[in-house]
């Protein structure tokens, strides 16, 4: 499984809007790497769950944690469909050549 991280310039203020696939810097990782992330962030929508319900309601902390908590919530649903398809090359071996049933 391969994430791509977009590469930064730490001194750079402005970014263009549109970068190119070369700008993409690709991280191979394993199914088990992107479980413990997901466990990762599991623990820190919780906890970020915790700290909400003690907010005052109508704060800021209140919406700023109702953001990242659905933001979490996306990523691992990201990342779930990740772990679901198949790698290219497996599911490209899976497929047969023959696309009828063979005739009697």
């Amino acid at each position: 499984m391969r994430l791509a991280d977009p590469c930064l310039e730490p001194s750079s203020v402005a970014m263009p809007a549109v970068s190119s696939l070369s700008d993409v810097a690709v991280t191979d990782v394993s199914p088990e790497e992107v479980r413990s992330m997901m466990l990762y962030l599991r623990k820190a929508r919780d906890r970020a769950i915790l700290i909400r319900e003690r907010s005052p309601a109508g704060s800021y902390l209140e919406s700023v944690l109702s953001r990242t908590i659905d933001g979490i919530a996306l990523e691992l649903s990201h990342l779930e469909y990740l772990l679901a398809l198949k790698p290219a090359s497996e599911a490209a071996s899976t497929k047969t050549a023959r696309r009828m049933r063979p005739t009697i």
